[in-house]
């Protein structure tokens, strides 16, 4: 396996900027008369608390990368939710940014069927925000114990984080960039329910958001969206996203 962390200018946010890359090594990257076969990838969104190096840190995606033969990108998204924040940085066109640096400088298949999102927390939110808006780019989506019901983060107490800082200072979310019902009504409008990536919903039962994942899992429902869905002993934890990204890519990379 390749690991890089590669820097480079970043022109949605006007300075440079990092992410990680895990790399499947093939045995034509040593082979000057070969050409490496384009791999399928997954991009990875962390969560309110990490950074693109968590993963890397708390979970064995490495190994499950090279034992499904898939790259895996991790961006950094700070605290910004992956939109462009009032307030901020030009999140959502920043990872789309490095989606695009990743598969011109690396041998990264285009291939919608190719191409995969997962994340949990503030990531998981991220999935279903960039699988909704950019339905046309991604084969499949995969959230875990995800942000559903962001009402109740406009005042969240957290080191250095503001929800004003990316929506402004309004007492509701609702037809802000993130308002999680309109992201999926205008997804549907824009895409059709045929056009979505597959979608794949994970939480578990012990942790503190379970019933707002819940209760957006009915809201998915109610608007005749096909997704997996699984529930199971599990806390807002990387022990429990560690197994959740090894569901993930098998179900990313079963034929």
């Amino acid at each position: 396996m390749a690991l890089m962390r590669i820097n480079f200018f970043s022109e949605a946010l006007g300075k440079h900027h990092h992410f990680n890359l895990i790399l499947p090594e093939q045995s034509e990257h040593y082979d000057m008369n070969a050409v490496p076969p384009l791999l399928p990838s997954v991009m990875i969104l962390h969560g309110l608390s990490s950074d693109n190096n968590s993963y890397l840190r708390f979970t064995n995606v490495e190994r499950y990368a090279n034992e499904h033969n898939i790259a895996v990108i991790l961006p950094d998204g700070d605290h910004s939710f992956y939109a462009n924040m009032l307030y901020g940085h030009s999140y959502a066109n920043h990872i789309m940014e490095v989606w695009r640096y990743a598969h011109q400088v690396f041998p990264l298949s285009k291939e919608r069927g190719d191409n995969f999102l997962a994340g949990h927390s503030m990531g998981g939110f991220g999935v279903i925000k960039t699988a909704f808006e950019q339905a046309e780019l991604f084969g499949k989506a995969c959230f875990m114990s995800s942000a559903t019901d962001i009402e109740r983060l406009l005042n969240y107490d957290w080191p250095d984080f503001k929800m004003y800082g990316i929506i402004g200072d309004v007492t509701t979310t609702a037809g802000t960039s993130l308002d999680i019902k309109k992201i999926v009504k205008n997804g549907i409008d824009e895409a059709g329910i045929e056009g979505l990536p597959e979608l794949y919903m994970m939480c578990g039962t012990e942790d503190f958001i379970y019933e707002d994942n819940v209760e957006f899992k009915a809201f998915l429902e109610s608007k005749d969206v096909s997704f997996k869905y699984e529930e199971g002993p599990g806390d807002h934890d990387y022990a429990y996203w560690d197994q959740g990204i090894l569901k993930a890519i098998k179900w990313m990379t079963e034929k």
